[in-house]
């Protein structure tokens, strides 16, 4: 897989889903929902705390879509 970031798709987030991974206690399945369907990634809990606070951290600094009241 390349590392060049614009060689990557950019499909748009649609929804997700979190469910505990049968195989393996220690991990989570994290099901991204596309427009060319679901993609599926298993995490540990140690990247979802890291996944968790890196989301909350851009969000804050990014501006929102909806009109400003």
């Amino acid at each position: 897989m390349s590392s060049k970031p614009q060689d990557r798709p950019a499909l748009p987030l649609k929804g997700y889903s979190l469910m505990d991974y049968q195989p393996d206690p220690t991990v989570v399945g994290i099901a991204f929902e596309t427009d060319d369907g679901p993609y599926m990634f298993v995490a540990t809990k140690e990247i979802l705390e890291t996944l968790g606070q890196a989301f909350t951290h851009k969000a804050a600094s990014m501006p929102s879509r909806e009109p400003q009241a």
